[in-house]
């Protein structure tokens, strides 16, 4: 995945983060001694629309740099919605706007956590693996406002639900993959039963 490295003071946050979510990312980034995701962020107005938590890790731990692959928003093949399912329904049956996000990332009045769920035509989970010193650390930002005041049975509750969005999601992935298994079974017996007339007719030519 392309990416640049971007001042972290030029990043604007679109959701909350979880605080012990953000305590157990911090934990995993130090021991791993790299950023391996890029965050995805909207390229005009510099606001985060996915990887949140690594967002306020950088700033709250002090980076000056952040991984960033910026993505035009204006492109139709970039949907958003609040559950992983709406990845396959239109942005107006989908409860939330591209319009809302900018509004919300321009004005600073954040999502609670995870409320949005980006779609993107590639593979966001590429690693690019960029060692924590190129980040360069310097002074932590203050992002006190950016952490949602919840519980750890709340976060917990939510990565259920979370869980249970992804089944979904697989189980709707299943369905199309049966179907286009359908669909070949059916234009393979297509084929034979063409390939079958069409050398029948050429025996008929011969006689």
């Amino acid at each position: 995945m392309e990416y640049k490295l971007v001042p972290i003071e030029k990043l604007r946050a679109l959701e909350q983060v979880f605080p012990n979510h953000l305590k157990n990312l911090k934990e995993m980034i130090y021991r791993d001694g790299v950023m391996k995701y890029a965050l995805i962020v909207e390229k005009e107005h510099n606001i985060v629309l996915d990887g949140s938590h690594r967002h306020i890790f950088l700033a709250m731990e002090g980076y000056k740099l952040a991984p960033v692959h910026y993505v035009d928003y204006k492109n139709p093949y970039i949907q958003v919605g609040t559950v992983l399912s709406h990845r396959f329904l239109i942005e107006d049956q989908t409860g939330i706007s591209k319009e809302e996000v900018i509004k919300r990332g321009v004005s600073g009045n954040l999502f609670p956590p995870r409320t949005t769920r980006h779609f993107f035509p590639f593979r966001k989970s590429v690693d690019i693996d960029v060692p924590l010193p190129k980040l360069k650390q310097g002074k932590p930002l203050d992002v006190i406002g950016h952490i949602a005041d919840v519980d750890i049975q709340e976060e917990i509750d939510h990565n259920k639900k979370y869980i249970q969005e992804i089944e979904e999601e697989t189980d709707i992935i299943i369905h199309y993959l049966e179907e286009g298994r359908k669909t070949k079974k059916y234009l393979c017996k297509q084929v034979e039963e063409m390939e079958k007339q069409h050398k029948e007719e050429k025996l008929e030519v011969k006689i």
